[in-house]
Order: structure tokens, then sequence, then C-alpha cells
């Protein structure tokens, strides 16, 4: 926490920022991300996002967008809570050691839809208000997570390999038989070149744009699970926003959570095709596994979800239940 506190005091200070509320004229605000330009989900997703928030803005604010370089990806929820930043786009395992909720989310078949109509957007919403900061956007990419690695699969699958992974991913890789790396975006590579670990787990989008098919040759299939993409808003900011405002930014986030499903799956097809043209192999994971993959990795993720939020996943467990959400 003391660390936390002063990398974010050290941001508002380089930055010339302040924690308090914005006045009613000021309208600059501050997005912070957990990726920088190379991942294609900022400048494909991120991007129009900023785009469809100022657009319903109609003016009467901008963005500006930090990433990693400013704040660590896995430190990012205190200083948006605390007012430095005004906006956060990561995913739930970044902040796992704060909390599981939104990483939780993660465990349910869900859709833009189910997610809001089951009442679980409004749990996770209401849930982060104690940090500081409310829930205003959840977005869904129904392709899933995949690994990137350096040999193919064997018949005992990931046995005896270091496998990077977030939190989230741990269940699963330690279900295949590897042992769970934790390492931030920028040190996937050279982990990977210097076989510091055998392979990496992330999303099908991204492995691309951080040329990861330089330093390995395989990635697994079938994919699994939903990669779920929180979007917070300091809740001081909102707050202090107008009612008008706050209702038109809160129409653009819910429209977008409908929309971007279509853009992942347009990221998703051609990034595999890049891949598989920079001499990248598919790897199959064999048919007793594939059969339990998607148990596995939601049973896996509630369980660790629970073990830091035992209470909070015991009611999403009932409302995803409740609501047809589990496989």
């Amino acid at each position: 926490m003391f660390r936390r506190t002063l990398l974010a005091s050290a941001a508002a200070a380089v930055l010339g920022l302040t924690s308090g509320p914005i006045s009613a004229q000021s309208r600059e605000m501050r997005l912070l991300t957990g990726w920088d330009d190379r991942s294609e989900v900022v400048t494909q997703v991120v991007v129009p996002l900023m785009d469809a928030l100022e657009a319903a803005a109609e003016g009467d604010l901008t963005l500006q967008r930090f990433g990693p370089e400013t704040i660590p990806p896995f430190e990012q929820l205190d200083p948006v809570g605390r007012g430095v930043f005004d906006f956060l786009f990561t995913n739930g395992a970044y902040h796992y050691n704060q909390s599981a909720v939104a990483m939780a989310v993660e465990a349910f078949d869900v859709t833009p839809e189910t997610l809001r109509s089951s009442g679980l957007w409004d749990y996770v919403d209401r849930h982060y208000q104690q940090f500081g900061v409310k829930l205003l956007a959840y977005l869904v990419d129904p392709n899933g997570y995949s690994l990137i690695l350096r040999e193919p699969l064997s018949g005992d699958a990931l046995a005896g390999r270091r496998i990077r992974g977030t939190p989230v991913y741990h269940p699963l890789i330690e279900a295949l038989g590897g042992a769970p790396v934790v390492l931030p975006a920028s040190e996937i590579y050279p982990a990977l070149e210097r076989g510091v670990v055998d392979g990496a787990a992330w999303p099908l989008v991204g492995p691309y744009g951080f040329r990861w098919f330089e330093v390995t040759d395989y990635m697994m299939r079938p994919a699994f699970g939903r990669v779920g993409y929180p979007v917070f808003v300091s809740l001081d900011r909102w707050n202090a926003l107008d009612d008008d405002l706050r209702d038109r930014l809160a129409q653009a986030a819910a429209d977008y959570e409908l929309s971007v499903g279509a853009t992942f799956d347009a990221m998703v097809e051609t990034e595999e095709a890049a891949l598989l043209a920079e001499g990248m192999k598919v790897t199959e994971l064999d048919e007793a596994r594939v059969a339990t993959l998607d148990v596995s990795w939601f049973e896996g993720v509630l369980a660790l979800a629970g073990q830091q939020n035992p209470d909070e996943v015991s009611e999403m467990t009932e409302i995803g239940r409740s609501a047809g959400l589990l496989p």
C-alpha cells in the first residue's frame, strides 16, 4: 500500500495533478490503461471507447491517455480511486490483491446483455465503490484466452513448464501441470527469449503486437474462457459531473459494450492469420482435457477469487446460477 501511494503521488507530481475533485469548469480527464500501444486492445478498443465518450460528452470533456509507463499495470486501481487519474481500462486480475470481484466475472458465461440483466454488473459496480471507483463499462471479449508456447504440448500437457499468467490463469495452468509465473506484459518477451518461462497465457488478441512469434513457435487450441475488461471511473470525479453528462457517458459506455464484440471477433481473426503467416503453428490439447477445459476454467476462477473475496464470490455465484450463467 505504501509503495502504491508513493507511485501515485509521484505520478501526480510529474503530471501536475491533484487528487481533489475537479471543478465544474474543468473537463480535461485522464484515462489510465494497463497496456501500451503495442497492444491492439489499446489501439482498437480503448481509443474508440475514448472517442465514443468524447462524442457523447459533446465538447463537455476531453480524454488524455496514460499507460503502464506512468503507473505499473498491477498498481493502477488505487490512483484512480484517489482521483489522480479519472478513468481506468484494465483487467480484473491486475488488482487481485485488492479485490477479485471483477476477475470473478470471467467465471460466468456472460454476454453484455446477460451481465447487466442478471444483476452481476450492478453488483460489481456497488462493490468497487468502496475503493473510490464505479464501474462505467465491462467489455466482454467472447473469444477468450490461449497459451503461447516455446514447444508443442506433450502427452502430459504442461508438465514441468513455467507459464506466465496473472492470477486468473493460475488454476488452469496448474490443472494442465504447469507452474504459473506472474509477469507484466513488458517482461514477457525477454522471459520467453531467455527461457525463463516456457510460455505465456494471454487473450487471443495481443501476441502479434508484442511480437512473441519471434521467441515462440506454438499457440494452444482450443481457447478457453472469456476476457473481461472493466472500465472504472473515479467516484469523486463522476459525482462532480452534472446529471445530464453522467447520463450521456453511461449510455455511450453501455452502447459500446454491445458493439465491441464484433471488434474483438475481427481482431482475433486478423491476429491468428498474422501469427500463422509468421510461421507459428497450432498445438492441440488432447481430447480428454478439452472435454473438461471450460469447467476447469470456470471452477478455477471462482475458487481463486473466493480465496480473496469469499462472501462476495458466494453471492455472485448465486446470482450467476439463478441466471443460468454457469456451465
